[in-house]
């Protein structure tokens, strides 16, 4: 029995030595290999770019168990250990690329080398894409080496840092890479003197070979990133993201698209960017009418008995106060912020608006129109802290306006009925010029006395006709103030015409 047990156990071994081995051929680099791309002493020969080609399919299938297969662990270790031995690799094909094209440019020199650059710069450059995507995941999973960065995986649970930390990354491996380039290439092609040629892409022609330039050859050995940099900011936005979150990731593109404009113009980095920026901003809106479909389903049965401003108000404003906070940063030339935030104001303010008018249409009339003033009111409160929303304030101002008028009317009749001088004012008008005061009925001496009693008892009673207490509910002080002046002067002006009309009567 021990002896078959034995026998078992060293068949597993072996089955797991047979099973070790094939993995390693698959995952791993042989020594041999290893020296021959990293060994500054070897040419650059057909063995190099044999070695090498093996490293990139080692680096293939740490990818594809990376897509298929759950070890993330062993595939990012696997393409970690492996950056460092293609980036030697990229490095002595760098020097050697810089090392044929130095010395004379004329015709004959770039004929008699032109199909021994043609392989290896084609290497170099599919290396540095094909080694892209490793750099970011490396720089992903172990951190940057200045300022004792930590790991941007770790952030991965904070879309707004992840992707900041990403593009940080990012922006300072294209300052590497453009360092890296201008030594490639020979210093009268370096893009300052190109720019001061008037030169964006210089391409020189000699006898039907081309030599690309220096923004083409950034743009390539860049692309790689772009790809990368889309897969991961998707699987950060996957999960539900608040407003406020998504609109600081759009702003976080807009800025390092611009940054990185600065260096590489209108590259493919550059582009993807600016793509990111739209569809990030574009789901920042798309939130907002989320929000506004939810309170259009939910009007029915909406009853606000306090007046004030609701909670799905108050939550809508201070949503909007952060995302304005954001822009006030923002790098937009003063004479375009209205214009470029109109959009937001819009999708965030006018569904509010208007679900906040169906829901007063609900109430009595006084009181809807108390809700709607105390709901733009705290919609406009956030407005008045920027220059670039006066047009929304101006609007704002206006619909307050016309509410308070309507209000101040309303409340004007309603007392002037209660305490029955309505009615007196209306015989008053209505009365022929040939007809006694005395013959109208509302008029009569008697009546009007009592009356008039009636609303002069009012005036010094706490809590009678003239209290006024739905005014009070207003949340601003200074349209408060505002709605009881414009409500005593309105009813002193209608007792003012009717004492003035009564006064025959002595």
């Amino acid at each position: 029995e021990k002896a078959a047990a034995l026998r078992k156990e060293s068949m597993s071994i072996e089955l797991k030595q047979q099973v070790l081995e094939k993995f390693l051929t698959r995952f791993r680099l042989s020594e041999a290999d290893t020296q021959v791309v990293r060994s500054g002493d070897r040419p650059l020969d057909d063995d190099f770019f044999t070695a090498f080609e093996r490293l990139e399919q080692v680096r293939a299938n740490a990818r594809h168990m990376l897509n298929t297969s759950g070890q993330q662990t062993s595939g990012v270790d696997i393409l970690h250990e492996t950056s460092e031995v293609l980036e030697a690799s990229y490095e002595r094909m760098f020097v050697w690329v810089q090392q044929q094209c130095r010395g004379s440019r004329d015709a004959a020199v770039a004929k008699s080398t032109s199909a021994e650059l043609e392989t290896p710069a084609g290497n170099v450059l599919k290396s540095q894409e094909a080694g892209a995507p490793a750099k970011i995941s490396g720089g992903a999973a172990q951190g940057g080496s200045s300022f004792g960065a930590r790991p941007i995986e770790l952030q991965a649970g904070d879309p707004v840092r992840y992707v900041s930390d990403m593009l940080a990354w990012i922006r300072e491996h294209v300052a590497v890479e453009c360092e890296a380039v201008t030594a490639l290439m020979d210093s009268e092609t370096q893009p300052e003197a190109r720019k001061s040629s008037g030169q964006e892409k210089n391409v020189d022609s000699v006898e039907g070979s081309t030599l690309i330039g220096f923004e083409e050859v950034l743009d390539i050995a860049l692309e790689g990133i772009a790809a990368t940099l889309v897969a991961r900011t998707k699987q950060a936005l996957q999960a539900n993201v608040a407003i406020v979150t998504m609109y600081k990731v759009a702003q976080v593109f807009s800025f390092y698209a611009k940054t990185i404009a600065d260096t590489l113009n209108e590259s493919a980095l550059v582009s993807t960017c600016m793509d990111l920026h739209a569809r990030t901003y574009q789901n920042f809106l798309d939130l907002w009418e989320a929000q506004a479909q939810k309170l259009r389903q939910g009007v029915s049965g909406v009853y606000v008995a306090a007046l004030s401003a609701p909670s799905f108000v108050l939550e809508a404003v201070n949503t909007l106060q952060e995302v304005l906070s954001i822009y006030e940063m923002a790098p937009v030339p003063t004479g375009e912020r209205e214009a470029d935030f109109l959009p937001v104001l819009s999708a965030a303010f006018d569904p509010l608006l208007n679900h906040c008018q169906q829901v007063a249409q609900m109430m009595e009339t006084a009181d809807g129109i108390v809700f709607l003033i105390n709901c733009v009111c705290a919609m406009q409160m956030p407005l008045q802290k920027h220059d670039f929303t006066k047009q929304r304030q101006e609007m704002y101002s206006s619909f307050l306006e016309d509410q308070l008028n309507r209000l101040v009317e309303g409340q004007t009749k309603a007392v002037l009925s209660k305490v029955g001088l309505a009615e007196r004012l209306k015989a008053l008008r209505e009365k022929l010029p040939e007809t006694a005061l005395s013959s109208v009925p509302e008029l009569h001496p008697v009546s009007l006395a009592a009356t008039l009693r009636s609303f002069y008892n009012s005036l010094f009673t706490l809590g009678g006709a003239l209290s006024l207490r739905l005014l009070e509910r207003i949340d601003d002080v200074a349209l408060r103030e505002r709605a009881r002046k414009g409500v005593s002067g309105l009813i002193a002006s209608e007792y003012e015409e009717l004492y003035v009309g009564i006064e025959a009567l002595g």
